[in-house]
């Protein structure tokens, strides 16, 4: 397959190393010239969009976008949306006064609301620049998932089937933290973007909690967001038709044991591919606490990472990509399970709220320690999870040059998280 070219430079590492609340609540618990045809909703593009266009980079900074390199002799250009001319009407003249007052001051309910504006295009070349957030996340995950071969694709908040290793894609949201200071990371921005890795004197962790107060807020707001999708009730005006949001509420388990060396050779190769020595993975044990019924067996690898900062937020994120294994052997055959601070087992209690919408799903989770007492400080939570399988769907019809909504479907996720992280703005 070959490999297409894209115009610009965008710098990505290959791998990257990788909370007080009674409880959640579940929905429904408190807590004239001629006239030209209109715009058509549809976008077009000239050009096949840049988030298939690709290659590697030589050399340090892992992969590369560059756009020097020509694709068949020509060299590609940027990926813009060609949008047709708005309509337009001469300007109406009102007398006020014994004045002349152009239409534009005219009251806009007099107005057409498609021609407001009057003769306007959105920029002088009558295209509209793609939004480059959004675009670089578009080429991490087509470099980072379309691509990706050996492995499966599945639902978002689905499990993995059999001994394949199924790939997840998450944003989490929480703080980056400067490692100089230990408190959030300041950057002399004021909107939101990418953090590059490519300076070595960046040194940030993330830390993915909110406090008890946001996590509730969070809560009550994806709760009504979920009643707003639904139908009207019978008796009450109709609404427009949404997409309904779904839920279902757990309360689970989660115990971690330590892979022995035998486990750890019968991954599958794709999952061999990313192992750290320093950091093996674990398998994580899910126990249903109100039935005792085992609910997952996963053994989790983290392929890479890309953090947004978000300064007008109380929240950045990171979007995280990784392979899920079904761990399919005998417990027993398991090492001793790894102790955490105190000569304790890491186990963790979990209350989750998830809420599905579309090819999007979203963890709300409260955690703490399954030795602690009650009175231990609950941890909490947020994750918004989009099908890899339709990224990969999508992505494959750039590929070929086919009708796709690959930049929507991105566009959806990113959206979702900055609705989120701007509802806990103060």
């Amino acid at each position: 397959m070959a490999v297409i070219t894209s115009p610009f430079v965008s710098d990505y590492p290959d791998s990257h190393g990788g909370r007080s609340m009674t409880g959640l609540a579940a929905p429904g618990q408190s807590t004239s010239k001629p006239k030209r045809e209109a715009p058509s909703g549809r976008v077009r593009y000239r050009e096949i969009p840049i988030f298939a266009q690709s290659a590697r980079q030589k050399g340090r900074g892992g992969m590369q976008f560059n756009g020097q390199r020509p694709l068949n002799g020509q060299s590609p250009s940027l990926t813009q949306h060609q949008v047709p001319s708005a309509m337009s009407h001469p300007p109406v003249k009102q007398e006020t006064n014994g004045e002349n007052v152009s239409g534009t001051d005219t009251a806009r309910s007099q107005l057409d609301p498609t021609n407001m504006l009057g003769d306007w295009e959105p920029t002088i070349t009558n295209v509209i620049p793609a939004e480059e957030l959004t675009r670089e996340i578009m080429n991490y995950l087509f470099q980072s998932v379309v691509q990706m071969n050996g492995v499966a694709f599945g639902p978002a908040g689905g499990s993995a089937p059999g001994r394949g290793a199924v790939v997840e894609i998450e944003a989490k949201i929480g703080q980056i933290i400067d490692k100089n200071t230990n408190d959030r990371l300041r950057l002399p921005v004021m909107t939101e973007c990418m953090l590059s890795r490519t300076d070595p004197n960046l040194r940030t962790a993330f830390r993915s909690s909110m406090t008890a107060a946001q996590h509730s807020r969070l809560n009550n707001f994806l709760n009504g967001a979920l009643k707003a999708s639904k139908p009207a009730p019978p008796g009450e005006a109709p609404k427009k038709a949404r997409v309904p949001l779904d839920y279902v509420h757990t309360y689970e388990t989660d115990a971690f044991y330590d892979l022995s060396q035998h486990a750890l050779s019968t991954l599958p190769p794709s999952v061999q591919n990313y192992l750290d020595r320093r950091n093996k993975p674990k398998v994580r044990i899910t126990t249903n606490q109100k039935t005792g019924q085992v609910t997952a067996k996963i053994i989790k690898v983290r392929i890479s990472d890309i953090e947004i900062y978000s300064p007008q937020t109380p929240f950045d994120w990171r979007v995280s990509i990784s392979l899920e294994v079904n761990y399919d052997g005998d417990l027993k055959e398991l090492a001793e399970p790894t102790e955490g601070r105190g000569g304790t087992r890491p186990d963790r209690n979990k209350d989750r709220v998830s809420y599905k919408h579309s090819h999007y799903q979203i963890d709300l989770t409260q955690v703490k320690s399954a030795e602690g007492s009650s009175g231990v400080e609950k941890e909490h939570e947020l994750e918004v999870e989009i099908s890899s399988a339709a990224v990969r769907e999508q992505g494959m019809l750039v590929l070929q040059r086919q009708p796709n909504k690959y930049e929507e479907l991105i566009k959806g996720f990113v959206d979702n998280v900055r609705t989120l992280v701007r509802h806990c703005r103060e």
